[in-house]
């Protein structure tokens, strides 16, 4: 049942590769400009990036429930923007359960590199579609429930009747979407601070500023630089060998 987790795929092309780059980096600097009130033309590019989303709002639930608490809903809004209803135990649970959103893709976009540069493509797509069946026990509302089971089921479509070919693109373009998605939400939190000055914002920044007594932007050069770390040690991995 589980042999689809060892499952290897012959290497994609560089052209595939530097594809599902650009394409992510584009869906990324499309999400910066809706976060800041851009033109409304952005908004279908921008769409591609739900799945980083999902598993941003998904990694504050999880570490909701690592860390002794649970949670309430999973709420997409937005293909930009989630809610994730918590509730934590102690001081420190809440401020790895905030920390963890911004954390959570390029930290499971590195992962998806590591078993990519192993060939096991239909791994990523089998462990997307376990993401998605937990993301749905916490689905209240139809707007997610429909997000969600459209991302598990072209996961799961892919994994199931899809040649290799294509198994290796939508599993390389989930991997890039991840590792820089989280590039826009970042610089939109700087930005909105330029803007509106740093005590009246609502975000995982100033939710973390006011739970630990950090600065926000200490947390936000944080997530910053592990986004930068995770490209780096990513990048390599996903490079075909010449």
């Amino acid at each position: 049942m589980f042999s689809v987790l060892n499952e290897q795929l012959a290497p994609p092309s560089l052209g595939l590769v530097l594809a599902a780059g650009g394409f992510a980096v584009a869906v990324s600097a499309a999400t910066f400009a809706l976060m800041l009130a851009g033109p409304a033309r952005w908004r279908s590019l921008s769409r591609a990036n739900v799945l980083s989303t999902v598993v941003h709002e998904g990694g504050h639930a999880l570490l909701s429930i690592v860390t002794g608490g649970g949670v309430f809903q999973i709420e997409v809004t937005s293909a930009e923007t989630g809610l994730a209803h918590t509730w934590s135990t102690s001081r420190w649970s809440r401020v790895l359960t905030l920390a963890a959103g911004y954390a959570t893709p390029p930290l499971a976009g590195l992962g998806a590199a590591a078993l990519l540069h192993r060939g096991l493509a239909p791994a990523v797509l089998a462990l997307t579609v376990l993401a998605m069946a937990l993301v749905l026990l916490a689905t209240r509302d139809l707007l997610t429930l429909a997000i969600v089971v459209t991302l598990g089921a072209a996961a799961f479509a892919t994994l199931k009747w899809a040649p290799g070919w294509l198994q290796n693109t939508v599993a390389y373009l989930e991997a890039w979407l991840l590792l820089t998605s989280e590039l826009g939400g970042v610089a939109a939190l700087v930005v909105a601070r330029v803007r509106h000055g740093y005590y009246s914002l609502e975000d995982d920044a100033a939710g973390l500023a006011e739970a630990s007594g950090i600065p926000a932007f200490a947390w936000i050069l944080g997530w910053a630089a592990l986004i930068g770390w995770t490209a780096w040690t990513a990048v390599p991995m996903l490079w075909p060998d010449a």
